[in-house]
């Protein structure tokens, strides 16, 4: 993903879904994006299960949500 387009999401609740290569089905994670680091290639998510380090290159797609449907598990 584009550095412009991750960096809006920082500091907000978003569903990303990440498929690394050679797995044939995508994973689905939930949390709060906490930092970006482009020159490592990581973002930090924290999610109910811990903290979460997802590669930048396995990031499929993100999309905001409201807190809300994170506690709940919708």
């Amino acid at each position: 993903m584009k550095r412009k387009s991750l960096d809006r999401f920082v500091g907000k609740y978003c569903k990303i879904v990440t498929k690394e290569p050679g797995d044939e089905k995508v994973r689905v994670s939930v949390g709060l994006v906490k930092d970006i680091d482009y020159d490592a290639g990581f973002m930090i998510v924290e999610s109910n299960e811990g903290s979460m380090f997802l590669k930048i290159e396995s990031v499929v797609a993100i999309k905001p949500r409201r807190k809300l449907w994170v506690l709940f598990g919708f």
